[in-house]
């Protein structure tokens, strides 16, 4: 009787203590996303270009096409 006791203890505290962990990491998760997204906006990286001497093109891409002769 004791024995299954302190095992029922054991495995709630353990249960509550990944919960926790639980917690922590989808918290850890979302902080990531939210950088990552903060990140990837056109704003941020035209100012990190312009740092390094870099700005953006006024000309948009040319599309190269290639016909195989045959």
């Amino acid at each position: 009787m004791i024995g299954s006791s302190h095992t029922a203890d054991k495995k709630v505290h353990r249960i509550a203590q990944l919960s926790n962990q639980t917690k922590e990491l989808k918290s850890e998760y979302l902080d990531v996303r939210k950088q990552l997204t903060q990140t990837k906006m056109e704003s941020k990286i035209t100012l990190v270009m312009a740092k390094t001497g870099l700005q953006t093109s006024e000309t948009p891409p040319k599309k190269i096409i290639i016909t195989k002769k045959q």
